[in-house]
């Protein structure tokens, strides 16, 4: 289902391009270093985006580092290191990606994900320990969508909510490094930073609700012809009307999702925030409603 959230990278200038991907091979790097090499083909561009905003959150410039990989063993690659929002989204694609494979196990790609859950499955229990309000209430969401997949459901209401849900817990989840300076000791939780990190915390929770309906009802509708043949389930197939009205619905879903980033208090990548928000997920929008018209 993820793979929607992307860049255009015809859009950036070569600085921007370079810190993009520095936070991509960043997650790639750190699910490396901590989990082993297969978790790393989990890799997707929406979990960059995560690691993207919860880093953008602070004023603290990324330091890029150039370095060789299995896949890219000859030219060196942008990489940020020792960030704690990107260790924090590597942490939850593996727990996303977890449920993924569970899920293929029941449809049609079932040694995929097989294989996929087993490989995981050490790296989600250590992770389920680590972040348990996060992994149960991914894994309420994700019961709550196989009963509506189970009963056939056509309510977008439902089904969109319950993914909404799994990337509000995701996204609302973070929690920065505690400033252990001196001056921040003398804060006490009534000063303007704590109620800024609250509204934060409030603001990514719409964010991600709102990004996990829109994921959720552009992968519906990318799919719908594929899934009407095959027989798969697509909450769209089972609605009274289909189709009718998915237009606007999922433009009402990008434009809450971009209120709800002009509302964060963004601090560095604005230019690359902006590229994602316009052009990528616009872009990706325009092309699979165009691709259905």
């Amino acid at each position: 289902m993820l793979g929607y959230v992307i860049i255009n990278k015809s859009e950036l200038d070569d600085s921007d391009l370079q810190i993009y991907n520095g936070y991509y091979c960043g997650v790639c790097k750190s699910i490396g270093k901590r989990f082993g090499q297969f978790p790393r083909l989990a890799l997707s561009y929406d979990i960059v985006f995560l690691a993207l905003i919860l880093s953008s959150l602070n004023e603290f410039p990324v330091e890029i580092e150039k370095e060789h990989c299995i896949l890219h063993p000859i030219d060196r690659k942008p990489v940020i290191h020792d960030d704690a929002a990107i260790n924090y989204a590597a942490d939850m694609l593996l727990i996303l990606a977890y449920h993924n494979f569970l899920d293929d196990k029941k449809d049609e790609h079932k040694l995929r994900g097989t294989f996929g859950s087993i490989m995981l499955s050490s790296a989600y229990q250590r992770l389920a320990k680590e972040y348990p309000d996060i992994s149960k209430s991914v894994e309420v969401n994700i019961e709550k969508l196989s009963q509506l997949e189970k009963e056939k459901s056509g309510s977008l209401d439902l089904t969109c909510e319950a993914f909404g849900n799994v990337l509000k817990a995701v996204f609302e989840g973070y929690e920065p490094p505690k400033d252990t300076s001196p001056i921040a000791s003398l804060i006490n939780t009534n000063s303007n930073s704590y109620k800024e990190k609250e509204m934060n915390k409030r603001i990514l929770g719409a964010l991600g609700t709102s990004l996990g309906k829109w994921i959720y009802l552009m992968d519906a509708l990318d799919d719908f012809d594929k899934d009407k043949k095959s027989g798969s389930y697509n909450p769209l197939i089972y609605r009274e009307k289909e189709k009718e009205g998915i237009e606007d619905l999922i433009y009402n879903y990008l434009g809450d999702i971009s209120k709800a980033v002009d509302l964060l208090d963004i601090r560095k990548n604005n230019s690359i925030i902006d590229n994602v928000i316009w052009n990528g997920l616009r872009a990706r929008t325009d092309m699979i409603i165009g691709k259905d018209n």
